[in-house]
């Protein structure tokens, strides 16, 4: 079995094990909005909300590299091109 699938399911065990353990109704309270749900339910919310707020804060820098690999891309093309044509010139001479 791959790595990958492997620590899927490990991943999947732990998360269902925790979820069953902690099936407990609490109450969540910010300024006036109040919220009850599970506890299992609310901790998967945070870890979502966390994952999209990382997703975001991290999307300018990735943006910004794929934007200079481009570059560099485009630079390793015109280096070769320029490359071959004097490799070219040299042969005809």
């Amino acid at each position: 079995m791959p790595f990958p699938l492997i620590a899927t399911l490990v991943l999947l065990f732990f998360t269902v094990a925790f979820s069953l353990q902690n099936d407990q109704t609490i109450s969540i309270t910010f300024f006036k909005w109040t919220f009850e749900g599970s506890l299992v339910l609310v901790l998967l919310a945070t870890l979502c909300l966390g994952i999209v707020i990382h997703i975001l804060a991290s999307m300018p820098a990735r943006i910004r590299k794929s934007k200079e690999i481009a570059e560099l891309n485009k630079r390793v093309t015109e280096l070769e091109s320029t490359q071959q044509r004097d490799l070219d010139t040299d042969l005809r001479a």
